[in-house]
C-alpha cells in the first residue's frame, strides 16, 4: 500500500466507534534500524475558541485492527 493510499483513509476507534479525522493529518514513526511503521501521532487541536490545546495522541501500529477500502480501525487500551 502507498502511503498517499494510507493518507485518504479515516480513522476510526473501534471502543468509542468514532471518527478521528484522516490519516493523512497524522504523523508516522518509523523505526530507524527495521524501517517498519511504529506509530502514528495525531496532533493536538485548539480547544473551545481557540483557548487551551489538546495533547497529541499515539496509536502505536500494533493497535491497528483492519486497514479497509475506506478507513483504519484501531482499538487503544482502555484507561
Amino acid at each position: 500500500m502507498r502511503l498517499s493510499e494510507l493518507s485518504r483513509k479515516e480513522l476510526v476507534d473501534i471502543n468509542e466507534g468514532a471518527f478521528w479525522g484522516p490519516a493523512g493529518k497524522a504523523d508516522l514513526v518509523i523505526d530507524e534500524e527495521s524501517g517498519a511503521i511504529a506509530s502514528l501521532i495525531l496532533g493536538g487541536s485548539p480547544g473551545i475558541l481557540g483557548i487551551g490545546y489538546s495533547e497529541e495522541t499515539v496509536i502505536p501500529w500494533s493497535a491497528l485492527v483492519k486497514i479497509g477500502k475506506d478507513v483504519i480501525i484501531f482499538k487503544l487500551p482502555e484507561s
